[in-house]
């Protein structure tokens, strides 16, 4: 072994670093920075896996288990599936409309199905299948097809019975839509395999007889409201009819229908109104007045400038007129023949002359007469036509008053009337609606239709064995997982070579392997055994903690008891006693002493009696059987050990020891709880913290720690002990093997 350590002389190494309280932040065995030697996320969760890969398995074995059992332990269902198709809308067989109502549009389509698929899981349609199968009375059915609940349910009554039926067949129906389509798949799950294709057949066909029900009674109903309001209509209207009737007759206003106005609508698209008697005198007689105006003014123009015009007219067309005119033309041409021979004094000259100037004389008195009968016959009707025209004119005066009077006594009558009218249209609107209904309902469309009808299973849908195992598998991996997350979460005590440095902020010395009892007395004192090796390879860490090599003074403390102090505190002593170096240890856990038993002494005179100023240091101080290294016993138990150590005597003693030694190990208390290491850790050079592995905490560990610093105590790293790498899951390579070369 002395190969392998030898003295480094002071001075040969540089001062490292110093972090907080004086603390060293690099050194020789972690000269790698935290984030070099940062675990990654993968390997963390894969050591912790690995590490707890047992309580995996177990709790993956035991979900599988269960799931087997599960599966054997579970009644046999079988599942029946009928298909059925729901229309939004019947189909049209006439023309005339429902009482349903009818959309278009997305959101009405996806309430109109939502409200389907509540209708097949309804509690009335259960109960209809009950009915429909007798299954209040199949106790089979009502105990799930196991013969020892028979017994209980034949004491029920029938009316419970039919509840845990309905219940039953409820809560056993699966509605399925199938998306983008009207298809509706409807299940019921049953462990009697006829059961239960006979349940679901039922389910499909109670759904179409109940959905024709609702039509039948939505239409019955909106019947029957109409019927309702059909016969307060009418009254109304037979009302406001004698209402109006009884104040024309009081008023004495007779209303004649007439073509014209605007009061309706005739069948040959002409419309019709209604007048009272006197307003059609006056339009008559107005009509008249007009006409004898005109025959007025006519007279009138004749007898005026068109009397001449009239007298000519009738004497072109008098016969005797014309007769004259005739005798006096041919008389004129014998006359002018004549006279043209014979001359103007021929005798028959002068008669033809004579002739034709009585001929002339005639025909002016004809004339005269003529003309005289025209403009008599003119003012005879000139006279006439005004005589008409005034009897008219008063007549109308007369009627207008009348008239007048009529219409102030008519408004009161058309407020009735419009009424009447408006109960008269309200009543034929509703009687069309009445007949339309009643022919919509009697049709019996419907809008649901079977699709294909279920069959009997032939194999059982639950329990699926491949499923329960492989959810099993599955819930096993994630509790066992979770499982170990928690226990690695709730331990706490994985202050691991990785996190380290950042779980507790002091560096890591070296880890010192996990052995048996046994073992222990035989690997200290074998150069080669891989505990050894641990400890050399720890003293070479804190040999490059300071400038000056390893420390004159270290104390070697722990957050709590059995940690492996002692043990390390020996083996640190002996790897420096076999390079020639002097060493002391002392034990100076006074509360519970330890050291003497490590090298089989027995406790005699030791620490305590320093520090009383009982005797000097080398009255106390025992070889330990191994060259170079001495041992200091903590002595009888004192009653209070703080308060000795508290006192200027210890730094006293361990001054001395430092000058006849070349190192001093003091194998200090544990932290937590107690005062001593604290105290102790102001007198050392140096601070190793001892950590066993798996078992103390991160937080316990980082408090004694911040105890130590409180006290400006120089840590120079900390010693993992019983470290078991393969069991933590590093394996080679990342934990410590010293069998290289072996």
């Amino acid at each position: 072994m002395n190969d392998q350590f030898a003295p480094v002389p002071s001075g040969s190494h540089p001062l490292p670093a110093l972090g907080h309280a004086g603390m060293p932040i690099a050194y020789a065995a972690a000269a790698m920075s935290e984030a070099d030697t940062q675990e990654s996320v993968l390997r963390h969760y894969w050591r912790i896996f690995y590490k707890r890969r047992y309580a995996i398995m177990a709790i993956t074995a035991a979900c599988v288990g269960l799931a087997l059992l599960m599966a054997m332990l579970t009644q046999r269902e079988y599942t029946a599936t009928v298909t059925i198709q729901v229309d939004r809308e019947a189909p049209k067989v006439i023309n005339v409309g429902g009482v349903e109502a009818e959309g278009s549009s997305n959101s009405w389509n996806n309430e109109f199905y939502q409200t389907q698929y509540s209708l097949l899981k309804s509690r009335s349609l259960s109960e209809a299948v009950v009915r429909d199968l007798r299954l209040a009375d199949n106790y089979e059915f009502l105990s799930g097809y196991r013969p020892n609940d028979v017994t209980d349910l034949k004491a029920l009554s029938r009316t419970r019975r039919f509840q845990i039926a309905t219940g039953i067949v409820n809560g056993n129906t699966v509605v399925s839509p199938i998306r983008m389509s009207s298809i509706i798949d409807v299940r019921f799950v049953s462990p009697n395999p006829s059961m239960a294709a006979a349940v679901t057949n039922s389910i499909a066909e109670k759904f179409i007889e109940e959905n024709l029900n609702r039509r039948f009674e939505a239409t019955a109903y909106a019947r029957q409201f109409l019927q309702n309001r059909l016969n307060a209509v009418r009254t109304k209207l037979e009302d406001s009819e004698r209402k109006a009737a009884d104040y024309a007759q009081a008023q004495g206003l007779i209303k004649i229908m007439s073509s014209g106005g605007s009061s309706g609508g005739r069948s040959d698209g002409s419309i019709a109104s209604e007048d009272t008697l006197a307003s059609q005198d006056l339009s008559q007689l107005s009509s008249q007045l007009a006409s004898a105006r005109t025959a007025r003014v006519q007279a009138q123009a004749d007898l005026g400038g068109a009397a001449g015009g009239q007298a000519a007219q009738a004497a072109t067309m008098n016969p005797a007129l014309n007769a004259l005119s005739q005798q006096h033309a041919e008389l004129t041409a014998q006359l002018s023949k004549l006279q043209s021979d014979f001359g103007p004094d021929y005798p028959t000259v002068i008669a033809l002359k004579a002739q034709i100037g009585e001929l002339d004389r005639q025909t002016s008195r004809e004339r005269g007469r003529v003309t005289s009968s025209v403009i008599s016959n003119i003012s005879g009707k000139y006279r006439a036509a005004v005589a008409a025209e005034n009897g008219l004119q008063a007549r109308v005066n007369s009627l207008k008053s009348a008239v007048l009077d009529q219409q102030q006594r008519t408004i009161e009558y058309n407020i009735i009337q419009r009424d009447v009218d408006t109960n008269r249209a309200l009543y034929d609107s509703l009687l069309q609606r009445f007949k339309e209904v009643g022919v919509a309902g009697g049709v019996g469309t419907n809008n649901v239709s079977i699709v294909d009808r279920a069959l009997v299973p032939g194999m059982p849908s639950k329990p699926n064995l491949r499923l329960n195992v492989m959810m099993g598998l599955l819930i096993g991996l994630i509790l066992g997982a979770v499982a170990a997350l928690v226990l690695e979460q709730l331990a706490e005590a994985a202050v691991l070579p990785a996190d380290f440095q950042r779980k507790l902020g002091v560096p890591l010395l070296g880890a010192t392997p996990k052995l048996e009892v046994a073992e222990m007395d035989r690997a200290m004192v074998e150069s080669k055994s891989p505990l050894s090796e641990a400890y050399f390879s720890i003293l070479t860490s804190i040999q490059f903690s300071t400038s000056h090599g390893t420390p004159k003074t270290i104390l070697l403390t722990s957050t709590q008891p059995r940690e492996g102090k002692s043990t390390t505190a020996l083996a640190l002593g002996l790897g420096l006693a076999s390079v020639g170096a002097k060493v002391l240890l002392i034990d100076a856990d006074m509360r519970n002493p330890g050291l003497h038993r490590v090298l089989g002494k027995p406790l005699g005179g030791g620490l305590s009696n320093l520090l009383t100023g009982d005797g000097e240091l080398d009255q106390f101080v025992e070889p330990s059987g191994t060259a170079n290294l001495s041992f200091l016993t903590a002595g009888q138990v004192p009653p209070n050990p703080a308060e000795l150590l508290s006192s200027d005597s210890v730094e006293r003693i361990i001054r001395e020891a430092s000058e006849q030694y070349d190192h001093v190990l003091i194998d200090g208390p544990p932290i937590l709880g107690l005062a001593d290491a604290p105290l102790l850790s102001r007198v050392a050079e140096g601070v190793v913290f001892v950590v066993e592995s798996n078992r103390t905490r991160a937080t316990q560990a980082r408090h004694a720690i911040e105890r130590i610093l409180a006290v400006r105590g120089h840590f120079i790293g900390a010693i993992l002990t019983k470290f078991d790498e393969k069991n933590m899951g590093y394996g080679y390579g990342y934990g410590y093997d010293y069998n290289y070369g072996k």
